[in-house]
């Protein structure tokens, strides 16, 4: 039974509270506090799964922070009115449901939350983490970048000036931010643009996604395995996703989650390359896609081990959960069409399209998911959306820009 705190706002917010979760009582074991300090208490002298909290009150934020700092195993939940529900949320929180409660929204963020915390917390992949030895830390931009952005009165003026301080970083950004991927209706020439255009944190994020495929540049030489032509698709897997009819939350976070969803190849490529190069050989062989040779010899697959590797690096847990299922979407329950889906969609339409066809590698759809998210009959549309979007990217022109990551050079190995 999960043990949950969940700290109302007022006393309106929390005797309706107290009315709604009376049905879960079998469910979860609910603890509702009002006052601040009694609530800072609690969570200091218990083991919580999660913590919830409502943004509008001063104590629900402190609270929240705290958990952050002292308990960061503990899922937290921000509350917000539903207005808000698409504006941009603070780092400190993992999720955010609206108020007035939905009971389903809030069991599904919750569940989610908590299995994502189990998965990576879990024997199997501590097991292989273990394997791997030392994780690669995160790129010393990016965590600059985390630190200035957690300083309330931080200007885009000063995370513009961080960027600007390594040339290369700042001119792929702008490449990337002018790219088919975020669909921008005028040029974007300075930094300052970009984080004014896209927001502080995708910025923060995107220029993580750049950073980590520089740290694994010296990956060494793997049969069938190709640095480039796995960002190639990270970018297409990203521009599809950046296509799609999404709200811009959900978008930003597909997006991110695109260009990161296969980093965990990389940890695997860097840190056992004679034991990730049998499994890519075996894949060629058996003509399976790679994560299923994962999961047979290992139990787990890259998606885990990158999901992994991004937790530790502090990256939203949307992000890091889209990447964690990106192979097996209905493995957690959907209320809407996410980030976690549209990846998974992306995913799919970026190997397609690079083919031209579905192959005997490719794994069939889940028609039953697409159905319940209402999308099923844009799957078409979706489909020649992307092999334009793959055929766009062969062209002599883009493959010559190789350090957008422009370039595609689809090869006859397995789907990974």
């Amino acid at each position: 039974m999960r043990r949950i705190l969940f700290v109302p706002g007022d006393p309106r917010a929390c005797r309706a509270w107290e009315a709604a979760l009376h049905s879960y009582k079998d469910l979860w074991e609910t603890h509702i506090v009002l006052d601040g300090a009694t609530a800072q208490k609690q969570l200091a002298e218990r083991e919580w799964d999660a913590v919830v909290a409502h943004l509008a009150s001063e104590q629900g934020v402190s609270l929240l922070r705290e958990a952050r700092e002292s308990f960061p195993e503990a899922v937290r939940i921000g509350v917000v009115m539903h207005r808000q529900l698409r504006a941009p949320h603070p780092s400190f929180v993992h999720q955010v449901v609206s108020d007035p409660l939905d009971l389903k929204e809030l069991e599904a963020a919750l569940e989610r939350s908590c299995r994502l915390r189990d998965l990576l917390r879990g024997e199997r992949i501590c097991q292989t983490v273990g394997e791997l030895g030392e994780l690669p830390s995160a790129p010393g931009v990016y965590l600059e970048l985390v630190a200035k952005l957690n300083s309330p009165d931080t200007s885009v003026g000063e995370i513009a000036e961080i960027i600007q301080g390594d040339v290369g970083t700042c001119a792929r950004l702008l490449q990337l931010v002018n790219s088919i991927i975020f669909r921008t209706s005028r040029e974007i020439v300075t930094v300052k643009m970009a984080a004014g255009f896209l927001g502080l944190d995708v910025i923060k994020n995107v220029v993580l996604s750049m950073a980590a495929f520089q740290a694994f540049e010296k990956i060494p030489a793997i049969p069938g395995f190709s640095l480039d032509d796995l960002q190639a698709h990270c970018r297409l897997t990203a521009a599809i996703a950046g296509q799609m009819e999404l709200p811009l939350d959900v978008r930003d976070a597909a997006i991110v989650a695109a260009l990161l969803h296969d980093i965990g190849k990389l940890v695997l490529a860097y840190k056992m390359p004679d034991r990730f190069a049998r499994l890519v050989a075996r894949a060629r062989a058996e003509q399976k896609p790679l994560y299923q040779i994962e999961e047979e010899l290992w139990g787990i697959t890259h998606a885990e081990v990158g999901a992994y590797l991004l937790g530790l690096w502090g990256i939203p847990l949307p992000v890091t959960e889209a990447i964690a299922y990106h192979h097996a979407p209905s493995s957690v329950p959907h209320q809407r069409f996410d980030a976690l889906v549209a990846l998974y969609v992306a995913n799919l339409l970026a190997h397609e399209g690079a083919r031209g066809e579905p192959t005997a590698l490719d794994r069939p759809w889940d028609l039953g998911l697409l159905e319940a998210m209402g999308v099923a009959p844009e799957l078409p549309r979706w489909k020649t959306m992307a092999r334009e979007m793959a055929n766009a990217q062969q062209e002599p022109a883009c493959a010559q820009t190789d350090a957008s990551g422009c370039a595609y050079r689809p090869t006859s190995g397995p789907r990974t």
